[in-house]
Formats: C-alpha cells, sequence, structure tokens
C-alpha cells in the first residue's frame, strides 16, 4: 500500500475527517492539538494534485512560518508527492510575493513593486528608530512607539484606524516606509499590504491566479493576521473561485505580536458558502493531560475527547530558581534515559530565549546532548535547505530521513529552476565527499561558490539573502557558531539523540512523550504587562495550553514562586495565575 493510500485508509476510520476529505467545496476544519489536522490537509493536498487538478495547474499549500512550511513539504514527500510546480509549497508571504507580487505588480500599475528587496532586519530596525527620533522629541517617552506601529501596520488599518492612535503614531509609520523606499526597500508587512489591494482591486490578478491554483490550502489559519486573511477570501469568496481547504484552532493562537486575530477563522467558518468540521479526538495526549489542558484554557466547550488512556501530570516548586529546577529536570531526564527513553522524546520548554540558555547550560554541565537553536539566524527555504545537506552528509538517508532526490528537488525550488540545476551536479560531489567532523562555514561555503558560479546567488528571495547573510555570520570564525561541524550544523534538522529545548512559542508543532515546563512564574507567564483579560493574557493562557498539550505520557510543571529580571531585581510574584486557576497548584 502507498503511503497516500495508507493515509486516506486511516482518515476513513475518523467519520469527521472522512467527511472533510471527501468535501468537494469550500471547507474549513476546526480541530484540537494532535487530531491529525495537517495531516488531513496534507492528504487531501496530494489526492487532489493527482485526481482533481488539470496539467499545467496547480493548488497552493500555504502556511504562516518557515518551519511550519518546512513540515508541510516533509509530509506531503511522505506521501509520494514532490513540491515544486504542481503542489506549491510555503509561506503566506512567499507566496504573495513571488505568486502576486512580482507577476502582476506592473500589469496593475505599479512598476515599482516588483523591484523592490525585502529589508534586511537591521536596515528595517535602523529606519524605524530614524523615524521615530524624526516624529518625536527626545524628551517624550518612545518606548512602546516600536512595537505600536509595527502591530498597527500588520492590522493593515484604514486611514480612519490611523487617526484614532494619534498622529505621532501615524507619523512614524508614514517616515519608517519613506526611509524604506528611498532604499527600494519594503518589509513583510509592505507585501501583504502589496499583495491585498492587487488581488481585491484587479478582477485579471484573481483570474489568472484561479486558473493557475485552482485550490488553496491553508494550515494553521488562526495564524494569519486581517491582511493575509483579506488575501485568501479575495482569492475564494469576493469575485474569485479558488476552492478554499483551510485547518487551524483559536485555541493554538500564539502569534499575536504579528498581528493575528484568531476570531478570522470563526468567522470564516460560519460564511454560508462554507462547510465547516469539527474534529474532537486527540489522537496526542494521555487523557489526563487533555482534560487538565481544557482546564488550562477555561473552557467551555465539550470536554476533550483522547484515544490514549493515562498520562501524568505533576507540578513541582523549587525555591532556589530556575537553576534549581534545571538540575531537577537534568536528574529526572537522566532517571527517563536509564529506563531506556529515547532523547529526542523529551522536550525542556520555557517562557524565553533567557530561560532556555541557562537550561541548556545547565543539561550540558550534566553531559546531556541538547538541540537548541538561539537567535543566530532564522529559518527560510535557504537556510533549512542547507542544514538538510548537512544532515544528508554526516547521517547518510538512513539516520538522517532525507532522500538525495527530495533534496536536490527543495534545492532546485530555491529560485530560477533552470539557473540551479546548473549546479546540481556540484553540490551532488559537495555533499558525496563531505566529512561529517569538518567545519560547517566551510561547507556552507563550498556550496555557496556554487550558487555564485551558476548566478543563482544573486537571484535569491530577499528573506533567503537575508538570513543566508546571518548564517554565514555565525558560522564565520568569529561567529557564535564557529565551532560547528557539518554533522552539528545537520542535526539542526534532526532531533535523534538529543533533548529539544525550546521557547514556550516555538514548541508549537512539535510533539514528545515526556514534557517539562520551566519558570512558570507569576510575571513571566503570564508577561507582568499583560493586563488580566486583555489579549494579551488571553493569548499567553494559549501559549501555556500549546506547550502542555506538546506531551503524548508526562508534563511535569516547575516554579519557584519568584525570578531574576535582566535588569538585576527579584520578582517575588508567586507560581503563574494560571497554575492556580486549573488546579495545578
Amino acid at each position: 500500500m502507498t503511503g497516500l493510500r495508507r493515509a486516506i485508509a486511516e482518515l476513513e476510520t475518523n467519520p469527521r475527517q472522512r467527511e472533510a476529505f471527501h468535501h468537494e467545496g469550500h471547507c474549513v476544519v476546526l480541530a484540537p492539538p494532535g487530531s491529525g489536522k495537517t495531516k488531513l490537509l496534507t492528504t487531501k493536498a496530494v489526492w487532489l494534485a493527482n485526481n482533481a487538478v488539470a496539467p499545467d495547474r496547480g493548488l497552493a499549500c500555504i502556511t504562516l512560518t518557515n518551519p511550519a512550511a518546512a513540515e508541510l513539504r516533509t509530509r506531503i514527500r511522505r506521501l509520494g508527492q514532490t513540491a515544486g510546480r504542481t503542489v506549491f509549497v510555503g509561506t503566506v508571504h512567499s507566496f504573495a510575493w513571488s505568486h502576486i507580487i512580482r507577476p502582476f505588480a506592473s500589469a496593475a500599475g505599479y512598476p515599482k513593486l516588483s523591484k523592490y528587496a525585502l529589508a534586511p532586519r537591521g536596515e528595517a530596525n535602523a529606519a524605524m528608530r530614524e523615524a521615530i527620533r524624526r516624529v518625536f522629541s527626545s524628551h517624550e517617552d518612545t518606548r512602546y512607539v516600536d512595537s505600536t506601529v509595527r502591530r498597527h501596520r500588520k492590522l493593515c488599518l484604514t486611514e480612519e484606524e490611523w487617526t484614532a492612535t494619534g498622529p505621532g503614531i501615524r507619523a512614524v509609520a508614514l517616515e519608517y516606509e519613506r526611509l524604506l523606499r528611498g532604499n527600494d526597500y519594503v518589509d513583510f508587512d509592505d507585501v501583504i499590504a502589496m499583495a491585498a489591494r492587487l488581488v481585491e482591486e484587479h478582477l485579471f490578478v484573481r483570474t489568472v491566479l484561479h486558473a493557475r491554483y485552482p485550490y488553496l490550502m491553508v494550515d494553521e489559519y488562526q495564524d494569519l493576521a486581517p491582511g493575509l486573511h483579506r488575501i485568501v477570501t479575495a482569492l475564494s469568496f469576493d469575485a474569485g473561485n479558488t476552492t478554499l481547504f483551510a485547518v487551524g484552532d483559536p485555541d493554538q493562537a500564539i502569534y499575536g505580536w504579528t498581528g493575528t486575530r484568531p476570531e478570522l477563522l470563526l468567522e470564516l467558518a460560519g460564511r454560508e458558502s462554507v462547510h465547516r468540521v469539527d474534529l474532537r479526538i486527540n489522537y496526542r495526549c494521555g487523557a489526563l493531560i487533555a482534560a487538565a489542558g481544557r482546564r488550562i484554557l477555561g473552557s467551555d466547550g465539550p470536554e476533550a475527547v483522547t484515544s490514549r488512556e493515562g498520562g501524568s501530570v505533576t507540578t513541582r516548586c523549587e525555591p532556589r530558581g530556575l537553576s534549581a529546577q534545571a538540575n531537577y529536570i537534568a536528574g529526572r531526564i537522566l532517571e527517563l534515559q536509564a529506563d531506556e527513553v529515547p532523547l529526542h522524546e523529551i522536550a525542556v520548554l520555557a517562557p524565553t530565549h533567557d530561560d532556555c540558555d541557562e537550561l541548556v547550560t545547565a543539561l550540558r554541565s550534566h553531559d546531556i546532548p541538547v538541540a537548541w537553536r538561539a537567535d543566530a539566524y532564522s529559518s527560510t527555504p535557504l537556510t533549512t535547505t542547507l542544514e538538510s545537506f548537512a544532515a544528508w552528509a554526516s547521517c547518510g538517508r538512513e539516520d538522517s530521513g532525507y532522500k538525495l532526490g527530495d533534496l536536490l528537488d527543495q534545492w532546485q525550488q530555491l529560485g530560477d529552476w533552470e539557473v540551479l540545476r546548473v549546479g546540481t551536479d556540484d553540490v551532488v560531489t559537495v555533499l558525496l565527499s563531505a566529512a561529517a567532523d569538518t567545519s560547517a562555514g566551510e561547507f556552507v561555503e563550498t556550496v555557496m561558490t556554487i550558487m555564485e558560479s551558476t548566478g543563482a546567488l544573486n537571484a535569491l528571495r530577499s528573506d533567503d539573502a537575508n538570513e543566508l547573510v546571518h548564517m554565514r555570520e555565525a558560522l564565520d570564525p568569529s561567529g557564535e557558531m564557529s565551532h560547528f561541524s557539518v554533522r552539528d550544523l545537520g542535526r539542526l534538522r534532526l532531533r535523534d539523540g538529543r533533548v529539544e529545548v525550546s521557547t514556550m512559542s516555538a514548541s508549537k508543532g512539535l510533539e514528545f512523550d515526556h514534557v517539562f515546563i520551566a519558570a512558570l512564574e507569576q510575571g513571566k507567564l503570564p508577561f507582568f504587562n499583560s493586563a488580566r483579560g486583555s489579549a494579551a493574557w488571553n493569548e499567553d493562557r494559549r501559549k501555556f495550553y500549546v506547550s502542555f498539550t506538546r506531551a503524548r505520557e508526562t508534563v511535569e510543571v516547575l516554579y519557584s514562586g519568584w525570578y531574576m529580571t535582566k535588569w538585576g531585581s527579584r520578582k517575588s510574584n508567586g507560581p503563574s495565575v494560571f497554575l492556580r486557576e486549573s488546579g495545578l497548584v
């Protein structure tokens, strides 16, 4: 039985999944953690690509983040389908840039739009600082101007709504945009606003996109901000004809800083032309974990339905602080390891990067291998491909889980297919000759030499080009990852043999047998300036829920009742209020 047939057969055993899989029109699937919603989406996408999409047409699978897009590609490949011309897989931003702005901006009367580049983070941050300096005087309090402007731009406010924010905020936004345009730059928020305008105002854009992509599949719809929602609705409803299949869960909306509004998913599901399917069964969490998760949410909805019995939930106070929590966790990990639990089935989660750094240091002091990616560079299609190359080169197909053919397909989708195909043989030679213990920096530079010789380096997408700079800086002899070997770089794509350490936000989409959640202090979660009942407070609660439901078998929550701020002051606020409200303390 092929992977696709097996996946379909498994869906057929769940009446609600079967209903969504066979529905032919617009469909929105609402589903709790571990309910198989992403499996449902990828299975339906591959089936449609092979049975319902005409030659020279395709379908688009989009999601918010690069790691989520990489997971979609992996699942689609496992079902026997290569992501490429027939099946586009990527972030909503890459779809907006590559398939809306670049092809249609000039024809729609905006020739400059297609010539702009994505601003590097440093350039964008410098432009924002300069815009604030020009608008506000030196004695005014501007601590929250940056974050306020960025959030309002993500929300794609109307002029009337901008007016309500105050003259200073709008002035900073306009000056920031003027400074970017002066350098032929746009940022991610500009990309979405421009793409939304093109699909909403121009019928020919919607017509051509429908002809190319008659089906639009959206994973984790609750993470889409209003501008992204406008693009989807314009393509599928407002004089658009593209068939929409979307999956998501408002209770897992934890990216508020991107402007997300989880209620948009419920509005979408309530449209008259949309068929709504509610999945109920959590296949991941033990019954006790799922029940505790519902208490964390304080949900009045239906009781959690699980396919797994048991589960274990414990809460522990370590009054000596985070270092004591880390030492306790290390001891427990060693016990689990002695019981032959694979290390990659263990996760340690915490609210902040600083918390994770302290936990990583403690675990490594106990000789526990750790998977932890700091902020050296972000995941993009290119950086992910380079890490995947390193995984295959150092571990081989059997241990890495990657097929060489799939990696080369991934390589050729980074830009112009014809240009990248020219360097394919050289890439294969590099992968076959790379030694696992050699420098990761040298390995990446060798691949970059191939890209430069073929002209592919100059044709990279802006986000790939920006993060490549950060990746090369990190792997440089003076960089923070200078000690990385090819094996170390490859292991960033693999979990085998290492404990996963992650912030609570970054844990979304992952699952483990055993999960430790550290630093659950009031002031850290919820964050100290999240007002009770506010959107930020509710998102902090959902963040705890998402982290909690990563576990299949056990969850251990730790707190001390106090923490040290980065300015050196001690805050003795007690455990997180969410622990008390959910009955965990």
